[in-house]
C-alpha cells in the first residue's frame, strides 16, 4: 500500500480469516463495499461460499472462498498464494480466526485445549502474517490487522488459556510492526469489548445460571460496566479494521485499538 492518503480500498485486496458470523463477516462485507476484492477464509466450506456470494451478490466485488485450517502452517501459507495467484495480490491481512476454549483453573488445564490454542491464536496467525507480509514487499507495503481480546488486559480468573495466547499475538504484532515498518507495512491490533451475536449470548446464558438471571438481565447488566453503558456490534470492528486497513492510518502502526464502549480505559 503506497503512502498517499487512499480513502478507500478501490483496487486493493484483503484477506479475512475466520470469516464467519460476526466480526469477521462484517469485515468482509466492509471491506468489499469499500471497493476491495476480498479473500474470505474459514474451516467449514458450505458456509464459506455462501458468504462469499452474498458478498459478491451485494457488492459486486470479487469474493474468493477459501477452506483454511489456520492451525496448519501449509493451509496458511496455501491461502495466501491463491490469494494473489486468484486475485492479483494482497494489500490488507484481518486476522479474526480463533477458537473457544474451556474456561478453567490453571492447576486444572487441559493442555491438548491449550496447545490448540497455541497453534491457532499465536503460531497460524504468525505464520499468516508472514506469508502475507512477503507478499506485500513485492507491492509496496500493506497492513496487517489482528484482532485481540479485551481479558489480555481485563485479566479474568479461568480464562488463561485465552488471555495467554491472545497476549503473545498482541507481542508477535508489535514486534512485527517494528521488524515491517521499513517496508511500509504497518501491524496493529484492534480488540473488540463485548461484541454482540451467537457468542455473546451464550457467554450471558452461562454468567446468569449461578444468578438466576436472564440473557437480557445479564447483557443490561453488563453493558452497565462500560461508560457509553452498551455493547460493541460487529460492524464497529469492521470499522475500525477499515480505517487501519487503508491510507487513512498510514501513520498508525504498533498500536492495539480497543473498541469497547468504554469497558477499559487506560
Amino acid at each position: 500500500m503506497s503512502g498517499t492518503l487512499d480513502r478507500t480500498l478501490n483496487g486493493r485486496v484483503g484477506i479475512v480469516t475466520g470469516a464467519g458470523p460476526g466480526i469477521g463477516r462484517a469485515t468482509a462485507l466492509a471491506f468489499a463495499q469499500d471497493g476491495a476484492d476480498v479473500a474470505v477464509a474459514a474451516r467449514r466450506p458450505e458456509p464459506l461460499e455462501a458468504l462469499a456470494r452474498e458478498i459478491a451478490d451485494k457488492t459486486g466485488k470479487r469474493i474468493l472462498a477459501i477452506p483454511c485450517d489456520i492451525t496448519d502452517l501449509d493451509s496458511c501459507t496455501a491461502l495466501v498464494d491463491r490469494t494473489v495467484a486468484e486475485l492479483g495480490r494482497v494489500d490488507v491481512l484481518v486476522n479474526v480466526a480463533t477458537s473457544g476454549f474451556p474456561r478453567q483453573r490453571l492447576v486444572d488445564f487441559d493442555w491438548s485445549s491449550y496447545d490448540r490454542s497455541v497453534q491457532l491464536n499465536v503460531v497460524g496467525t504468525m505464520k499468516v502474517c508472514g506469508e502475507a507480509a512477503k507478499k506485500m514487499v513485492a507491492t509496496g507495503g500493506g497492513s496487517i490487522i489482528n484482532i485481540g481480546t479485551l481479558s489480555s488486559t481485563a485479566v479474568m480468573a479461568k480464562n488463561a488459556e485465552y488471555s495467554s495466547t491472545k497476549l503473545a499475538m498482541v507481542a508477535m504484532s508489535k514486534t512485527m510492526a517494528r521488524e515491517m515498518g521499513r517496508d511500509n507495512i504497518r501491524v496493529n491490533i484492534v480488540t473488540p469489548g463485548f461484541t454482540t451475536g451467537e457468542g455473546l449470548t451464550e457467554l450471558f446464558e452461562k454468567m446468569g445460571q449461578g444468578t438466576g438471571k436472564t440473557v437480557e438481565e445479564m447483557s443490561a447488566q453488563m453493558a452497565e460496566t462500560t461508560e457509553l453503558k452498551r455493547h460493541v456490534d460487529p460492524e464497529d470492528i469492521a470499522e475500525a479494521c477499515l480505517y487501519l486497513g487503508s491510507g487513512r492510518a498510514r501513520n498508525v502502526t504498533g498500536i492495539e485499538l480497543h473498541v469497547t464502549a468504554g469497558a477499559l480505559i487506560v
